[in-house]
């Protein structure tokens, strides 16, 4: 039998990213990209260094020593971001190899069960494989990911997670060009504009929340221009048009008017000829609210499908109110991207359905059969942690958020959250 996990409220959002584009001339713009580009090459070389080192604590891993280095050819600001950038990215990049040794040691475990017992065949319980050639193959897969496992297990032992700035997937379509529909040129674009560094920590109590990349309440952007750039670009660089966060924009202006710390990234997209920056910062919030206190009123039931959410509104002794709806979750045969996408959309209109309610929402615990199917396990960055099961689960309900925390936060996903100051 299926045992029902206790339920747990969720964690309302810690923070909020919001974006806007931003419309330099053409001599702002090639100073940005000279910028971007100096700086991604001390990120980089930053990163690298951290990586040699390894799994190492704190007090070991020379931060002031690094950050006295790259000081020189910046400045203590930027080099503040670019070490603090770097440690995250390196915990970000073990914490993925982590997962992925536990996920090569679930499919190793998963295949080494079947490949030993003969095709056709049933013994305790584990069915085989339907022919001896499938066997075959399976048993090929399964010493290739034994391979990978050990590579990977090695790794972590030494804390050298593999890395690339920029991004695996891009660089990995250098070799495939023609069938990417790039030419060189236009790889090269993208991938000097991802490997760009244009990021800057906020600061509570500083001049409109950050003294590196500064926005004020009138929009006008400024940054401070690294030390061997100095010469051509004089020690602050200002575009001329203002940029201007639309949404969320009146919390932004009520955040830097009172000087706390708002942390900026500035992007471009070279196929669009666009530049964007976004604005982060984290919230201060309190402790959650007991499960039993949101158990004894009405609640936004979610029973999780393999191409749709059934939400209906409950009240307390779990009989529906109202008349239930569908929200559209289509992932089968897409893309990472358009599927991350498409679940972001469905929790959002999750979210302000519970909202329109005025109650929490929570989510049953049934089978991930429907969901495991649409996605296979290769699929590159893998498939969504939320929900962590799917299927017709029903009462009792196993995931609550409180209907304070339901509200989209919108803008741009970030893999690193704002810190707190």
């Amino acid at each position: 039998m299926r045992t029902i996990a206790a339920p747990f409220v969720v964690a309302a959002p810690s923070g909020v990213r919001i974006r806007t584009r931003i419309h330099p001339t053409s001599e702002e713009a090639a100073a940005l990209r000279a910028i971007g580009g100096h700086l991604g090459r001390l990120y980089r070389a930053d990163l690298a260094a951290r990586v040699r080192l390894g799994r190492v604590p704190a007090a070991a891993r020379g931060r002031t020593g690094r950050k006295r280095a790259l000081t020189a050819h910046s400045s203590s600001r930027w080099a503040g971001s670019l070490t603090r950038a770097v440690e995250d990215q390196y915990q970000l990049g073990l914490r993925a190899l982590s997962a992925e040794v536990s996920s090569l040691r679930s499919a190793v475990e998963a295949l080494t069960k079947r490949t030993r017992v003969r095709a056709g065949e049933v013994a305790a319980g584990v069915r085989g494989y339907r022919t001896r050639a499938e066997r075959h193959q399976k048993t090929r897969r399964l010493a290739a990911l034994r391979t990978c496992l050990a590579e990977a297990e090695r790794a972590l032992e030494r804390g050298a997670p593999s890395i690339t700035v920029g991004g695996g997937r891009l660089w990995r379509t250098r070799a495939h060009l023609e069938a990417a529909g790039l030419s060189l040129a236009q790889w090269q674009a993208r991938w000097e504009a991802a490997r760009m560094f244009l990021t800057a920590d906020g600061e509570s109590g500083k001049k409109w929340g950050n003294e590196t990349i500064r926005v004020d309440g009138d929009g006008q952007l400024t940054l401070k221009v690294p030390a061997p750039l100095c010469a051509e670009f004089g020690t602050r660089l200002t575009l001329a048009a203002p940029a201007a966060f639309t949404h969320r924009g009146d919390q932004w202006r009520d955040r830097v008017s009172a000087n706390r710390c708002v942390r900026y990234d500035i992007s471009h997209d070279p196929d669009k000829a666009r530049w964007y920056v976004d604005a982060s910062w984290g919230y201060g919030g309190g402790p959650a609210p007991a499960v039993e206190t949101l158990q004894q009123g009405r609640v936004l039931g979610v029973d999780v499908n393999a191409d749709h959410l059934a939400v209906c509104v409950l009240d307390a002794a779990g009989n529906p109110v109202g008349e239930p709806r569908s929200i559209p979750l289509a992932l089968a045969g897409f893309p990472a991207e358009t599927r991350d996408g498409r679940l972001r959309a469905a929790i959002t209109a999750l979210l302000d359905a519970a909202r329109d309610a005025g109650c929490p929402a929570v989510a049953g615990n049934g089978s991930a059969a429907p969901w495991r199917a649409s996605a296979p396990r290769n699929s590159g960055t893998g498939w969504p942690r939320w929900p962590p099961a799917g299927g017709s689960g029903s009462l009792p309900w196993t995931r609550l958020t409180p209907p304070d925390g339901a509200a989209s936060t919108g803008g741009r996903p970030s893999n690193r959250l704002p810190r707190q100051q």
